[in-house]
């Protein structure tokens, strides 16, 4: 009963940090302790609509023509741990913070962020390669080095939507406050947009 309040407390605390860029044992176990309804849930990712603006581009429209950003979530490694301890939970299983944290770090390096972009009204499937996303470091983008998606791709009536999942490396990056995204998508215009994500919203 001691060790919960003492991770009670930390729960609490945690409240008044932002993302962690590499996450203790401890940190991890507030999440795993909340996956298993033993303590309330850690934000471990934001989630919400992009507020697009222009980032570069004389001209650019908005929205931007053809497809556009509609939803976005970006998580960390403890966001890896709640999946995981999510899958354990499923399977009627235990695990121990170290395990999952371990595994996390190996999927997702100390300083890395997972960023989940749905986007609509693609014009055809294979232009999803042509989506390149990055976050403004010290002025500067620094582009996604991996690319992957979900399988939630479906055609409608504007187009093709569905998510794209993108990896940075932001190592070096102080977590507070606000971090920029920018992107570009399918379009031939020279138009680079951008949006604001709280690293203080997440752990």
């Amino acid at each position: 009963m001691a060790r919960l309040g003492v991770l009670g407390l930390l729960v609490l605390a945690a409240s008044g940090f932002a993302w962690s860029p590499a996450p203790t044992v401890e940190e991890a176990e507030a999440v795993v302790e909340g996956v298993y309804s033993r303590l309330p849930r850690v934000a471990v990712a934001w989630e919400g609509e992009p507020a697009l603006r222009v980032f570069r581009g004389e001209g650019c429209p908005l929205p931007p023509r053809g497809s556009r950003p509609v939803g976005v979530r970006v998580g960390g490694q403890l966001e890896v741990v709640e999946i995981l301890a999510e899958r354990a939970r499923n399977e009627f299983r235990r695990v121990r913070a170290q395990e999952v944290l371990a595994e996390a770090k190996r999927f997702l390096p100390d300083g890395h962020l997972r960023v989940y972009l749905r986007v609509a009204g693609l014009p055809r499937l294979e232009l999803r390669e042509a989506y390149t996303l990055g976050a403004l470091v010290e002025g500067t983008p620094r582009r996604a080095y991996r690319l992957t998606y979900l399988n939630d791709w479906e055609r409608g009536e504007g187009g093709y939507g569905g998510t794209l999942v993108f990896y940075l490396d932001l190592r070096g990056v102080e977590p507070k406050g606000e971090l920029t995204l920018v992107f570009m998508n399918e379009g031939e215009e020279d138009c680079v947009y951008a949006f604001g994500v709280p690293l203080e919203a997440f752990r």
